[in-house]
Parts: structure tokens; sequence; C-alpha cells
């Protein structure tokens, strides 16, 4: 059975908040469980912590800090809009509309500028502020709903890349061993430094959103200070114009493979199967695209949340990917090799046994890695190329990190004690687990290779090898 190499992250809310659901998504190829940190607390991440890990403890988890962003306060019941109505945003909770973490919000907004409530479905002009009041007339919308961020394009305001909220959200997930975090709008590497303060000496990876033009003219700082980056197109169809967005996911996944990073494209890939338990053709080739372009992972939101079919989306998320990638070529790639000297060395190795796979061609079945971390099974899948990548790494977090890399399509950990174990007995041990859990079949053919960071003793001296398991 062939395993997709497209990696799916789903965001668990309501609808997902089931054991059988969670199971089921999980049967189908969802990689990482999302949370998102502008509605969650400790208690909710506890609890998606045991819903994920008492099914599997190879799915990843995600969590995403909001950062700066304003979001509407969370009234009764959805309010109905039509343009040319006023909208009054108050500063306070006497307020029935108010921004509900950044009260001020008022000083650092001017007439004329624009208002855009969550992913563009409503847009306000503000006409007036008066007493700490803004007043904004309608351009276009239908509903005002509770809790939906406020996007102020071209607005100067200045807020901590972390809230308090996300401190208290960060140290918790931690604390769970949650596997990465993602943090909304990261405008330069300043603010990945800021946030990268909280993970040292932990394992948790950190994943910049770029959701805006100075997230794009900052891309490569960025990607210097981050393990990945995710097209968050909702912030960047808001801030850039609708029709910027389709370059600006190119450039971004472009620019990140070229850095060696993780990317992810999020945002509506299959928005209708909130409602539908079918996508729409435009959805299909939507996602269709983003594997074209080289996304390792594609991320459902509201779809696996909040919709009435999350098993169904992820399962045609997976069958979509699954049959685009058969139209992948590979792509050997200098990613990396402009970096310090362990990264260079790991992308030279990578990028040699990449060519050497493509060259040998179908009737080599797989590659089989062994390293501490899983970074040479990242870097050499990220040549695009035809055989899986099975991942054999020291511990279970190490494999989480692969879980959300493009085709690297399992992780598991070996039991070697390098420091005692020959080459021979490595190949036997590898081999053996491999086929123990049908990755590959007796008699075919494989390409093993090593970190030769991991190489303790030196009668292990092949850095890779074609072996017949």
């Amino acid at each position: 059975m062939m395993m997709k190499k497209t990696k799916i992250i789903c965001t668990i809310g309501p609808s997902s908040w089931d054991p059988e659901i969670i199971r089921k998504m999980i049967n189908l190829g969802m990689n990482c469980a999302r949370v998102n940190g502008a509605f969650a607390d400790a208690n909710e991440l506890d609890k998606v912590t045991k819903l994920v890990r008492d099914v599997s403890d190879k799915v990843s988890l995600m969590m995403d800090i909001k950062g700066p962003e304003v979001r509407l306060n969370k009234f009764s019941n959805p309010i109905t809009i039509k343009p040319g109505d006023i909208v009054k945003i108050g500063n306070s909770p006497d307020s029935e509309i108010y921004p509900s973490n950044f009260k001020d919000l008022y000083k650092h907004l001017l007439v004329g500028q624009k208002i855009v409530i969550g992913d563009g479905d409503v847009e306000l002009k503000i006409v007036k502020i008066e007493n700490e009041n803004i007043f904004a007339e309608v351009v276009f919308g239908e509903e005002l709903k509770p809790g939906k961020s406020m996007n102020l394009p071209g607005s100067n305001y200045t807020s901590s890349i972390l809230t308090d909220k996300d401190i208290e959200n960060l140290k918790h997930s931690l604390k769970l061993g949650w596997d990465f975090v993602s943090a909304s709008f990261v405008q330069n590497a300043n603010a990945a430094r800021e946030i990268k303060k909280y993970l040292n000496g932990t394992n948790m990876k950190l994943i910049a959103k770029i959701e805006d033009s100075s997230g794009l003219e900052n891309l490569d700082e960025i990607l210097n200070e981050v393990d990945g980056v995710m097209v968050a197109r909702g912030g960047l169809g808001v801030e850039l114009g609708l029709e910027k967005v389709p370059i600006a996911q190119k450039k971004i996944i472009e620019r990140a493979k070229k850095a060696g990073k993780i990317v992810i494209t999020a945002t509506q890939m299959l928005e209708s199967m909130i409602n539908s338990p079918k996508p729409t053709r435009a959805e299909v080739t939507d996602v269709a695209t983003a594997v074209l372009l080289g996304s390792d992972s594609l991320m459902l939101s509201g779809e696996s949340s909040v919709g009435a079919y999350p098993v169904e989306a992820v399962g045609y998320m997976a069958k979509i990917a699954l049959e685009t990638e058969q139209y992948i070529s590979p792509e050997i790639c200098n990613g990396g090799l402009d970096r310090p000297t362990k990264s260079k060395l790991l992308s030279a190795l990578a990028k040699a046994a990449a060519q050497f796979a493509t060259e040998y061609g179908t009737s080599l079945k797989a590659i089989l890695t062994i390293s501490e971390d899983g970074e040479i099974a990242r870097l050499i899948a990220m040549n695009k190329i035809l055989q899986p990548v099975h991942a054999f790494v020291s511990r279970i977090e190490f494999a989480r990190h692969l879980s959300i890399v493009w085709g690297v399509v399992t992780a598991d950990v070996f039991n070697i004690d390098f420091s005692v174990a020959d080459k021979d007995e490595i190949l036997k041990i590898v081999s053996s687990q491999a086929r123990s859990l049908g990755y590959v079949d007796p008699g075919d053919k494989v390409l093993l290779i090593s970190d030769p960071l991991v190489q303790h003793n030196q009668r292990l001296l092949s850095v890779f090898e074609v072996v017949e398991v």
C-alpha cells in the first residue's frame, strides 16, 4: 500500500473532541494535531494531549500562539449586518463589541482605515473615532461573529509578539511535551528570537506564520531563526490583497526550501467541507497546487475543528495529496549547504544520497536512515525523491519532529547501542525492524544511510550502502 508523502495538520476543536473521531482522522492520514491558542486554555491542551496520545505517540502536537493579533470579544450571538450599517466598537467589556485583547486600539487607528474581520468575510471602514469608540461603516459582509480576528492593513500599532496568555499556553504545552509552536504575525528575526527564549533547552520546534508584507520582506532573516514557516493565506489575503496571495505562496515555499526549512500551507484549503461532505473542484485543485509547489504539510482549520465532516476532510486531503505526488519529479537542491559546519556536512551527504537514489531508479524501493535526531532523513526527503524515506531515530520526540516533513513516511525509534554494534549488526537490526514493520519486503533493495555523527564505533565505515533486506 502506498503511503502519502505530504503531511496533514488538523486543528482540533469541538467537532473532533472525540476519541473515535481522532482515531479515524489518524488512520486516514492526520500527522499532526494543532490547537488554536486564541481560544485554548490549559484544560483544552490537557484534553487534546490525552485524546491524541491515547491513540498514537507518533502524531505530533502543535500549539498556535496568536501574538499581536487583535480579536473581537466573545459576544453572545452573531450580529447580522449589511453594507452601509455603522458598527460601534468600544474599548471595554461595557460595550457590546470591543477588541478583547487591545483596549487602547482606538489610539492607533485613523479615520478612513480598513478593518477586516476574520479571513476577509467582513470589511469595515472607519468613519469616526470619538470618546474612545471606533465607528465603522460596513463595506461588505453579512455577519459579525464572536471571537473573530480583526486585521488592520497598514496599521503600525505595536504589541508584543507574545501575550500573557500566549506565554501561559506555551509554558503549559512545553510541560506536556508538545512538539511545535506556530507563531502568528512573525515580522522579523527579533520576533522569532523573542519566542526562542522560551524554547531554549527544550525539544519544541518553532514555526513562523508569514501573513503580512513585513514577514514577506524579512523572510530570509526569519528563516535563519526558525525551523519552518507557514503560508498563512488568511492574513496574507487581508494584508496584501487576494490577487497577490498565489505568488506570495509560491515565493514563501521556494525560499523555505532553498533554506532547507519546513513549509506548511494553510487556510481555507477545503473550506466548503465545514458544511459539505465533499470539497469543490477548485479546492481540490488548490490542495494539489500546494503539493506541486513543494509544501511539506497542508493544514485543515475549521474543516476539522468546527466542521460537520472532519474525518471526511482528512480523507479527501490525503487522497488528493497521494494522487498528486505521482507527478512530482525529483528536484535535487542545495538547501542548507550554506549553513554551519554540521548542517553543511549533512546537507552534502543528503544531496549525494538523493542523487544516487534518483539515478538508481525504481529498483531501489526505499531509503532507511539511522541518526540521532532524524535530520539526515529530512534533508534527503527535501529533494522530492521517488523513494519513501523511513527514518530510525534515538527518541520518540525526534520521530514526531519528522511528522510534518514531506517524504519521511515513517519514523521509528531504533534500539541500537553504537558503542558496541558493528556495521553488519546495524544493517541486520535496521533491515529486520523495517521488514517487521511492513515498510519493505524480503528481497527489496534499499539504501541504508547513517548520519556520520552517530558513528561512534570506527567499525561502521560506510556512510551509505545498498542492501537487500
